[in-house]
């Protein structure tokens, strides 16, 4: 029997598509999305193997509907900004033990839980940053964002803040 030849007929784009962050908005409720993007704190303050110890601070502010989570973990380098919002993109080791869900949880918690998302970070002394994450960005096809330089944060620290909610929450709440 002859041996079938295989013949290449050019690349195929694997580019992943954004509306995979739509089909996941349904997961996250405030609970679960806001763990995620504390377990995405704990994870990174981890590998980083600091004797510092770690804060997060978690604000939310139901008359302004507005949902913010700053810690003290060790911030995002500029050459790295990508992994904000790369899907799988991540520091972790993947034989690591984290918490999260590797790569995909603090993005997909923070797109399910607003339509407008700015994530603020500085590692260590350097320039801080920001990235804003808006429904116009999910909507147009392109994968490239603008990343700012912004007047610095506190060093090794990253603040993501979260509004125009997609499911507003009460003081009970």
């Amino acid at each position: 029997m002859p041996v079938a030849r295989k013949t290449e007929v050019g690349p195929i784009d694997g580019t992943p598509e954004k509306r995979m962050f739509w089909a996941i908005i349904s997961d996250y409720d405030l609970k679960t999305g806001v763990c995620e993007l504390v377990d995405n704190a704990i994870d990174l303050w981890t590998m980083a193997k600091t004797t510092d110890p770690l804060t997060v601070a978690i604000t939310l502010d139901a008359e302004r509907q507005l949902i913010v989570v700053n810690d003290n973990a060790g911030g995002v380098k500029h050459d790295e900004l990508r992994l904000l919002i790369a899907p799988g993109g991540s520091r972790n080791d993947p034989l690591a033990e984290v918490i999260g869900i590797f790569g995909v949880g603090g993005k997909r918690a923070s797109i399910a839980l607003g339509e407008q998302v700015a994530i603020k970070t500085r590692y260590k002394k350097q320039q801080s940053h920001q990235i804003d994450i808006t429904k116009d960005w999910l909507e147009h096809g392109d994968w490239e964002i603008p990343a700012y330089t912004i007047p610095n944060i506190a060093p090794g620290t990253t603040a993501v803040e979260i509004s125009h909610l997609r499911k507003p929450f009460t003081q009970q709440d």
